[in-house]
């Protein structure tokens, strides 16, 4: 039987990520050394309660009338009512409250305390129905965050696979999770690799790629006890062994991540640093997913 593991962060993390050298010299990781300081310093996650989104032809019309509704509403502050777009539709918005973070990361609990607004914009109806337009208001990451370099974002690349180096993700210190991906992602490029980043809901993550479907085999194993099968994936493109020679580990805002094995007696056995990996990228992974596959 396997012995328990544990994982933990190496030591010397450092959540401002100040300087590129905290993300390779300073945890044991091979890669590129030195470089320019990063900048992202700023909270780029703002949150507010999406009231409505409105996908109509007027849309932008109704929401501005619904905008101004809410300015009238008695004990909602009128300045920290607005309107915005992005890929789901036209929105309104209201508030500016930042996300407490724990040890394991996102709490769903903010500074302000949101809870009050939100039960306050639920709750409101129009006057002589029952109708509640805001009833399935909800938490969400103000759209405001515009990338620097939107021509290195996986999401728009063509290929199959990619070998994930990188990971980012907010903290109660640090809230420039994507900022920090685009900045690791130029400082790769400046060296000479192809690096891209994608940012997702919560993590923000560095790509090298991309390459093509038969970089990687798929390897799958059946389980004669429970006849489960379980896939893996082996690099087998020169080229994409040469990446992961140069960068074998995945980098956890900027510092590795070690597994811990330890035997019954607690001592440890093993300490392995997160491995890079790769991936499909997004517009393989969505052909793929309208084929069927899984």
């Amino acid at each position: 039987m396997d012995a328990p593991r544990q994982r933990h962060w190496a030591r010397g993390w450092v959540p401002a990520l100040l300087a590129v050298c905290g993300l390779t010299a300073g945890c044991e990781t091979p890669g590129p050394q030195g470089g320019p300081p990063l900048t992202g310093s700023r909270d780029e996650e703002v949150w507010a309660i999406r009231c409505i989104t409105l996908h109509t032809p007027d849309r932008f019309k109704q929401a501005e009338a619904y905008a101004a509704a809410l300015r009238k509403v008695p004990g909602l502050r009128a300045d920290l009512v607005q309107v915005l777009s992005d890929e789901d539709g036209t929105a309104v918005y209201y508030g500016r409250y930042r996300r407490e973070y724990g040890p394991s990361g996102p709490l769903d609990t903010f500074k302000p305390d949101a809870r009050g607004d939100l039960e306050t914009v639920r709750g409101l109806r129009f006057q002589g129905a029952d109708v509640w337009p805001f009833i399935l208001a909800t938490m969400d990451v103000l759209p405001t965050y515009r990338p620097a370099h939107p021509e290195w974002n996986l999401a728009e690349v063509d290929g199959t696979w990619a070998l994930h180096v990188a990971v980012f993700y907010n903290t109660n210190e640090f809230r420039a999770r994507r900022s920090a991906a685009e900045e690791y992602c130029a400082l790769l490029r400046a060296r000479g690799e192809s690096a891209y980043y994608h940012h997702g809901a919560v993590n923000s993550s560095v790509y090298l790629g991309p390459f093509p479907r038969e970089a990687v085999t798929e390897m799958r194993q059946e389980d004669p006890l429970t006849g489960r099968v379980t896939a893996t994936y082996r690099i087998v493109d020169p080229a994409m062994t040469e990446a992961q020679r140069r960068f074998p580990v995945s980098l956890h805002n900027g510092h590795t991540l070690y597994e811990v094995r330890r035997d019954a007696s607690g001592a440890v056995r093993s300490r392995l640093p997160a491995p890079s990996f790769p991936v499909l990228v997004p517009k393989a992974q969505r052909q793929l997913e309208q084929l069927g596959g899984p």
